[in-house]
């Protein structure tokens, strides 16, 4: 029934439509009151603006020589019975034949109870009606008739089942539709391993060979459509495993380990409530695991395939949604989420970045300390070539007239390419250098003693270069340069460096991180008698091969080190060790720093910030980066692109992951408060991934804003492919568009 409004003076009159079902209509009859029904009107489709109700009386009204019932029929075969789409989709049931109405009583009883069997209103003098049989639930559709659904046989009916008619239905087909149930939910491939339960000796599944209907598992599903088990007798496992007790049913994982459901508290546990004890956890993988579905049901799938980043946190699944997007359960919590669990592990996403306020506000007062003086141009060119990126940078820099001039705008260009530096060029250039500045292939710098991962100044650099300290000077210019421009270094330098930076005393400790053996052997004699050495003020070092004996005190190879004087001979080694060695090279070093950054505003820091101060932090956070990432074109957190993405940047070491990041921005490290304050062009800019081209493209990048541009690929493994190809095969700047 549709309305109108007639006193409307726009075309838009339609106010709604409502349904009204001809089987549930009364007939009028002597002292019977018909009740009026109010119907909610809705919408005829989704640009309608629809609101309120209407109330109507509806009744057949009787004529004369009428001598059939008033209300509605009661024979059985006056029942239409609907199918499973129809009781999906309640609205949409009506009575189709004119020979017959299909009708509900109204209501006795508890509470809208139903009429079976009788021919006046009220059914049975307000008798309670007998209970459903075990299996059976009682509905109402949007029209107010009432169905009755049966969870054993997947089926629906108009006409209320008694217990007779129940136990008529053999026990053939209600271990078929149990079985029909339980595919629903565990997979039965010919892969399974033995270990895991199949739906012969699933929880509740019985045994055919029983020849009855012993061992029946009902599920019951109630209004919420929660189910609850029904237990009818028998064993409901497999004759090798004791029965678990009433409401409780187990389930097998995504990785092969059994879990227990309590449908009683609608609760998971991987306690087993036999005994108290947890489930064991799989030997080996499993991999054919999977969630069987319907044809065209759109449910969601679990994963069937050994992840390459390892198992979940306990009590966590993994699952395909019906549109390929993986998301996870927490059984534990109740919850599911997009996001992976492991991007908590460490182990795996990397550590997480110390996130320091006082460096924040130690930084922000230094760099307002920087000041551009005036009167200078706009922009300092500098223009190399890949192949001699040292020679040309070392020319370029240390021909500048003046200092200052390196504060204005670095504009650098590459040698045949067309790229415009807005940041990004600049962070590849400062990359590129400091690799080469600091190869020690040049004899400027050495590896430390403990690692080839931390530099030392060389102390014999004059052997390999007679310009040695020009270049410490180039090098500590172009390190102040990246200070300055807010660049980062890709290098890292032992502990007492930073401290002579700062011209902080060195102490015993610093020793340690640098030459663990010589620690060792300092710190024994610091806590013992060193009298039986037989020990001198000397030290021994070995030059090209040759061993050469140094005084660290005048006429230390006569002055014997004893229980008095210890501490003073430590003292000396360490300072010979860390600065006598390599004091004209440190103090050229930072004679080119000082001209751009002056010592009073370094002073804030400690050694440890001055470090992440000009390297910024080579670990790189998973977790970070993808929160601090934001997107555009078609893509968004959830898409399943990006989902893919991170699952590939998870699956990366900490190398591939700062190849990726230099590939993006120009530099593999990252600041030391995280990717927040990753910069651009124009200060702080986050990382951006943006849809672009089509699946035949490789990724490309923008350093200057720190945007990969992300074709819409068609599976994980062809993301993961391409982003490694585009990384480890390209070299340049192709232009801007």
């Amino acid at each position: 029934m549709e309305v109108f409004d007639e006193n409307r003076l726009t075309r838009d009159d339609f106010l709604g439509f409502v349904e009204i079902g001809i089987g549930n209509i009364k007939t009028e009859g002597p002292a019977q009151t018909i009740e009026p029904k109010h119907l909610t009107l809705r919408p005829r489709s989704s640009r309608s603006h629809v609101k309120g109700g209407l109330t109507v009386v509806l009744s057949y009204v009787r004529t004369e020589g009428w001598t059939g019932p008033l209300d509605e029929p009661t024979s059985d075969e006056d029942y239409d019975v609907i199918n499973n789409a129809e009781a999906a989709d309640a609205v949409s049931v009506t009575s189709a034949t004119s020979s017959r109405i299909a009708g509900s009583a109204s209501g006795s009883g508890s509470g809208g109870g139903h009429r079976h069997g009788g021919g006046g209103e009220g059914g049975s003098g307000g008798e309670r009606p007998p209970p459903l049989p075990v299996g059976w639930e009682e509905r109402q559709d949007f029209n107010g008739r009432v169905y009755y659904v049966n969870h054993d046989l997947r089926t629906t009916q108009w006409d209320r089942p008694t217990v007779g008619d129940s136990s008529a239905q053999s026990a053939s087909d209600l271990r078929n539709a149990r079985n029909q149930y339980l595919q629903r939910l565990v997979s039965s491939d010919s892969t399974v391993p033995s270990t895991a339960p199949t739906l012969s000796n699933a929880p509740g599944s019985g045994s055919d060979s029983t020849g009855g209907d012993d061992g029946i598992f009902t599920p019951q599903m109630s209004r919420n459509g929660s189910f609850s088990t029904v237990q009818t007798g028998g064993n409901n496992l497999p004759s090798d495993i004791d029965p678990l007790p009433a409401g409780w049913d187990y389930r097998v994982s995504s990785n092969g380990r059994m879990f227990f459901i309590d449908h009683n508290t609608r609760l998971t546990t991987w306690v087993d409530p036999r005994t108290s004890r947890p489930s064991p956890l799989p030997t080996a993988p499993v991999a054919a695991v999977s969630h069987v579905v319907d044809s065209g049901a759109g449910k969601a799938n679990r994963k069937n395939t050994v992840d390459i980043l390892g198992p979940l946190p306990e009590g966590w699944e993994e699952r395909v949604h019906t549109d390929g997007r993986t998301f996870y359960i927490d059984h534990a919590g109740k919850r599911t989420q997009w996001d992976d669990p492991r991007l908590n592990n460490p182990d795996i996403a990397g550590q997480a970045v110390p996130y320091s306020r006082d460096y924040k506000r130690k930084y922000e007062y230094f760099r307002s300390e920087l000041r551009i003086p005036p009167h200078l141009p706009n922009k300092f060119d500098i223009k190399v070539k890949r192949s001699h990126i040292l020679e040309d940078s070392y020319r370029a820099v240390m021909t500048c007239p003046k200092a200052d001039l390196l504060k204005t705008k670095l504009w650098i260009e590459f040698d045949g390419e067309v790229g415009l530096d807005y940041g990004g060029v600049s962070r590849e250039w400062f990359f590129l250098l400091s690799r080469e500045m600091f190869n020690p292939y040049y004899g400027l710098f050495e590896y430390s003693a403990g690692d080839n991962y931390t530099l030392q100044i060389n102390p014999k650099s004059g052997l390999c270069n007679d310009d040695h300290l020009s270049y410490f000077k180039f090098v500590g210019r172009v390190a102040g340069m990246a200070v300055f421009h807010g660049k980062l270094l890709d290098a890292f330098f032992i502990r007492p460096f930073y401290k002579m930076m700062l011209e902080k005393p060195i102490t015993l400790k610093d020793m340690e991180s640098v030459d663990l053996e010589y620690y060792n052997s300092l710190q024994w004699i610091l806590d013992n008698d060193p009298a039986d050495l037989d020990l001198r003020f000397t030290v021994d070092e070995e030059v090209y091969g040759v061993m050469q004996q140094a005084e660290i005190k005048p006429g230390g190879s006569s002055i014997p080190v004893t229980q008095e004087n210890k501490r003073e001979y430590i003292d000396l080694v360490i300072k010979w060790r860390f600065v006598d060695r390599v004091e004209h090279q440190m103090h050229a070093f930072m004679t080119g720093f000082a001209e751009l950054i002056p010592k009073r505003q370094l002073q804030i820091f400690d050694p440890n910030e001055v470090e992440l101060l000009l390297s910024g932090i080579a670990n790189i956070d998973v977790k970070d980066w993808k929160y601090n990432a934001i997107y555009k074109g078609e893509y968004h957190g959830e898409h399943l692109v990006i989902q893919w993405f991170w699952k590939a940047i998870l699956s990366f070491d900490n190398e591939l992951r700062a190849r990726l990041l230099q590939f993006v921005t120009g530099t593999s490290r990252v600041p030391m408060n995280g990717f927040s304050e990753l910069q651009g062009s124009n200060g702080p800019q986050k990382f951006c991934i943006e849809k672009w081209g089509t699946e035949k493209d490789f990724p490309r990048a923008h350093t200057c804003f720190n945007r990969l541009d992300l074709p819409p690929y068609s599976n994980y493994d062809l993301v993961r492919e391409r982003l490694i190809q585009a990384m480890e095969n390209t070299e340049g700047f192709g232009g801007v568009d």
